[in-house]
């Protein structure tokens, strides 16, 4: 065979394999057309994508030549993505639009993300690969449909299954997404939520249903409280939980257009259970504590998940003012010590067994020598200064007193039995006495440095009594 025929003969097979090897696979692919992806407008939707390039090609000389994947493309709307056809994701442009995010690579993966969905994305979407040789660029035709959804978009977003005791209550967050807009003969119509219901046990809740809360009506059950709106939130709380409780509930959303409306069938399953004894958690492994510690006591019950207990907290068998489920006792003292006890409001058969909390009494004198785990600083000092300034009060008082007392002695054995005024007080130091003598208002000063007694026990003689009276200055002056 001449080596003419055989380099022919490659090239067609290699052609043949090339065209039966070079494929996209995109979703749900059915013959010659795919399902659509329908997503809603804001939402996010992932197009899972894989490729198949060619392996390799023969040049002119007969040789075999590698491909590789340069280039990869996602256009709208054209049937080739070739050249200038706009797209939304070009491996060689910096100017992507950034709602399409390209997850996929050049060797297999080509899947697409896109987000914040628009109506302009309402569109048929196509993947070229374009490698380094002409010959092995390929887009698949058939493409992806999206579709763009106002209907598809209602939905409402449920919690996980919710059980609770009996007497208790529970909340069950809730969120929906209306419909923004329908159409209306090509135009837009805007919808607005008018009314939304809870209600036990029916798939659809409408019409006359026997609801739970409804937002039109007067006469709701005052146990079930909407916390929600008429815009994003249904989340609904159920207070002092009865055995009637135990259902499924569903929300129900209707506009001001019927085509808007929408009940979520699903729905949340609410279980409730008889209360059983409570059982005290203490964040401490013993009862024992010293001064100035804190601890936090749990009140909970071991028959399912407990939502938002209202629970009676006792110490020593008279009730205390908290009602949660935590009983947070900061800086304890002396008089917190006792058994605590905690149950159901309304139920005495749920108290617990008593936890018995013991604080160790202050020290005698409520301080501890050394500072070593006894009462606060701060209050010792201050009663230790405070006991300081009444003592030296009263010390002046004494001094005061006694200066007085020695004043009025003073005067009784003034000099010459001269009659002395009783509001003068004399000291040790040198105080001056004025007094107004006759019309000329003469002042006569007397100073007395020191005055001796002797007592009055010893029989002595008048001189000597009087010689016993040392006078270090007197003066006067008239």
């Amino acid at each position: 065979m001449a080596v003419w025929d055989k380099k022919i003969l490659w090239a067609v097979m290699l052609v043949l394999t090339g065209a039966l090897g070079q494929r996209v696979n995109y979703p749900d692919p059915v013959v010659n057309y795919p399902n659509p992806v329908c997503g809603v407008k804001g939402s996010t939707v992932l197009l899972p994508c894989s490729f198949t390039p060619l392996k390799s090609v023969m040049d002119d000389n007969g040789r075999e030549v590698l491909i590789e994947i340069i280039r990869v493309v996602w256009c709208q709307n054209h049937e080739i993505c070739q050249r200038e056809t706009p797209s939304v994701y070009d491996s060689e442009s910096n100017n992507n639009n950034s709602r399409y995010r390209y997850l996929g690579d050049k060797k297999r993966n080509c899947t697409l993300q896109i987000s914040d969905l628009q109506k302009e994305d309402d569109a048929t979407l196509r993947f070229r690969m374009e490698a380094n040789d002409g010959r092995g660029h390929f887009t698949e035709r058939s493409g992806v449909r999206v579709r763009v959804e106002g209907a598809l978009g209602q939905r409402v977003n449920y919690p996980d299954p919710v059980c609770g005791v009996k007497g208790s209550t529970v909340l069950l967050p809730c969120s929906f997404t209306p419909l923004e807009s329908l159409y209306d003969n090509g135009r837009e119509v805007w919808i607005e939520i008018i009314r939304v219901v809870w209600c036990q046990n029916h798939e659809i809740c409408q019409g006359t249903t026997p609801s739970v809360y409804d937002s039109k009506s007067n006469i709701n059950n005052s146990r079930y409280r909407y916390l929600g709106d008429k815009k994003r939130n249904c989340t609904l709380q159920i207070s002092d939980l009865q055995k009637e409780d135990n259902a499924t509930l569903r929300f129900r959303m209707e506009a001001d257009d019927v085509r808007a409306h929408f009940t979520e069938r699903s729905g949340v399953r609410v279980t409730v259970e008889d209360p059983t004894q409570m059982k005290i958690r203490s964040s401490r492994d013993d009862g024992e504590f010293k001064r100035g510690e804190a601890v936090t006591l749990n009140c909970s019950a071991a028959i399912c998940t407990i939502h938002q207990l209202e629970v009676t907290w006792f110490r020593d068998g008279h009730a205390l003012s908290e009602t949660g489920p935590a009983l947070h006792l900061s800086y304890l003292t002396a008089k917190d010590s006792g058994n605590y006890t905690c149950g159901l409001k309304k139920n005495n058969y749920t108290l617990s067994v008593p936890y018995s909390l013991h604080v160790e009494p202050d020290e005698e004198g409520g301080v501890n020598p050394g500072g070593g785990g006894g009462g606060n600083p701060l209050i010792v000092g201050l009663v230790v200064g405070v006991l300081l300034v009444l003592f030296a009060v009263i010390l002046v008082v004494c001094i005061i007193k006694r200066k007085r007392a020695a004043g009025l002695d003073q005067t009784a054995v003034g000099r010459d039995g001269e009659q002395e005024h009783s509001d003068n007080i004399y000291s040790n130091d040198f105080l001056p006495l004025a007094e107004q003598q006759g019309p000329s208002s003469a002042v006569e000063e007397v100073s007395y440095a020191s005055v001796q007694f002797t007592p009055k026990k010893q029989a002595r003689p008048v001189e000597e009594v009087e010689d016993s009276i040392i006078y270090s200055s007197v003066a006067r002056t008239g």
